[in-house]
């Protein structure tokens, strides 16, 4: 199987993003903002939804990046 691979350059696209990390487990330690390159990543385990119906029903998760560019800040606070 390939490595899934998405763009988003509208709002559209990033429903799509959205519905494919919908049930993602992150910690904030996998978090983090490079501001010379104005981007915040993160990493998480997400759920397989692509997958076939047999790794589906395991409830397959695969560790995945997500990034943004042009993030003006990102600020975090303790609970």
């Amino acid at each position: 199987m390939t490595d899934l691979k998405l763009l988003a350059l509208d709002t559209e696209d990033l429903e799509v993003i959205s519905a494919h990390v919908q049930d993602a487990v992150v910690r904030v330690a996998d978090m983090g903002y490079a501001r010379a390159d104005r981007r915040f990543a993160l990493l998480m385990n997400r759920f397989d939804w692509e997958s076939d119906k047999t790794c589906r029903d395991k409830g397959m998760r695969k560790r995945t990046a997500l990034h943004f560019d042009a993030v003006q800040s990102a600020v975090t606070s303790e609970l």
